[in-house]
């Protein structure tokens, strides 16, 4: 995975390849590090998670996906798009985040954040 901070535009990109073979307390502690740097004055931030050239994810990682969704939705999210193109992949993400209204999910990166600047 790799992180990129958007100062612009208070936001944090993920970017996931390959079998999720990271460690997600690892990743965790990214993207909580990333956010802590773009925080808009108001304390809230987006998150664009690009999941095209990943697999499936492993179930544990599922499990901790959804406490992590949970904890930034609770510390400033106000929005998160997800791209991803396998229809497994979005079934999986929908099974576990389908509860808030702040989360979009696209098949192209433009569409994520065309929605994404969206007030």
């Amino acid at each position: 995975f790799s992180i990129q901070e958007d100062h612009t535009n208070g936001r944090v990109n993920a970017t996931f390849s390959g079998n999720f073979e990271h460690d997600a307390a690892d990743l965790v502690a990214g993207i909580k590090s990333a956010i802590k740097n773009v925080r808009r004055s108001d304390g809230t931030f987006d998150l664009l998670s690009d999941f095209t050239e990943a697999s499936v994810m492993p179930q544990d990682h599922a499990q901790s996906s959804e406490e992590f969704l949970l904890w930034l939705d609770k510390n400033g999210l106000r929005k998160s798009a997800m791209v991803m193109t396998s229809v497994t992949q979005r079934m999986q993400v929908r099974r576990v985040s389908d509860r808030s209204e702040k989360l979009g999910y696209f098949a192209t990166r433009a569409e994520a954040e065309k929605w994404l600047a969206e007030d």
